[in-house]
Parts: structure tokens; sequence; C-alpha cells
């Protein structure tokens, strides 16, 4: 269940992203764009809560068989700040808090960032170090994004 949320997550933030940038790139999003953004918002939202709750199960499960090693890894514990920043991220999107251009940098970002986590497992960087190649990965990842969409509203020329 954890490898699907994860798999679910990764995928559907990928396409949301290419769907919104692709879609609004003349500011205007008809109503069958934005059903396909709603179903891929809700395959994004179906992949983080199972991942939440296999997060949970992994967590219990740790605790009750005692395997203290994987709960004092820097790893285990960016990953489990990763998940909750997506999280927070998502509420704050949904409410209209966040701002869209950010919101998207940091989705992205933190979706690729759990799944090299869980891919990599134990690593002998520090949970700092990691949180801070995350924080520099999400900074680029915005600017990317504002580069892409900028060239995609440039004006033409004839």
């Amino acid at each position: 269940m954890h490898v699907v949320g994860t798999v679910l997550g990764v995928g559907a933030a990928t396409f949301a992203e290419i769907y919104y940038t692709r879609f609004n790139s003349d500011n205007i999003l008809t109503d069958d764009e934005r059903r396909t953004l709603a179903v891929t918002y809700t395959v994004l939202r179906t992949g983080l809560f199972l991942l939440v709750i296999s997060g949970f199960a992994f967590l219990l499960y740790f605790r009750l068989t005692e395997h203290v090693g994987a709960l004092t890894s820097p790893s285990f514990w960016a990953k489990m700040t990763i998940i909750g920043i997506l999280v927070g991220n998502a509420l704050l999107l949904q409410a209209r808090i966040m701002p869209l251009a950010i919101g998207s940098a940091i989705s992205l970002t933190s979706w690729y960032a759990a799944l090299v986590l869980g891919v990599i497992g134990k690593t002998d960087a520090t949970y700092g170090e990691l949180f801070m190649y995350y924080a520099l990965a999400t900074l680029l990842v915005g600017v990317i994004l504002r580069w892409i969409r900028t060239r995609l509203h440039a004006p033409t020329t004839i």
C-alpha cells in the first residue's frame, strides 16, 4: 500500500504540473481541462491518503516490534517531515491560502523527495543535510517551473 500511494502521488503530481502548465498557457481553463485536473488531483489525494495511512502502520509496526533502527534513521525522519509538509501544503492549497506557484513547487519536489528517500533507504547524510538538499531542490524546482510558465505565457511575435 505504501508503494502504491507513492507511485500514485509521484505520477499524479507530475501530471498535475504538466496539465496545469499546459492548460493554463492561455490563462483560461476550459470545463474539460478543469475536469481533467480534478481527476488528477483526486489521484494525488488518494496517493497521499494511502501514504499517510501506511506510514502510520509502519510507525506502529516499528514501535511494536522494537525496530529502533528505522526510527532513529535521519532519512526516515526526513521522509516523515516531507510527508508532513505534503499534508500541510495540500491543506493550504485546498484552502487557497498557499499561492499555487509556491505550492506546486513544494508538492512536486516533496513527492519526488519522498520517493528518492524511500528508494535509497539509509544514508550517511544527517537530517540537516537531507533537509538542506530538499530545500534547495524545492527552490530549484520553483525557479524552473516559473521559467517554464513564463516561456509559455511569453507574447509571440509574427
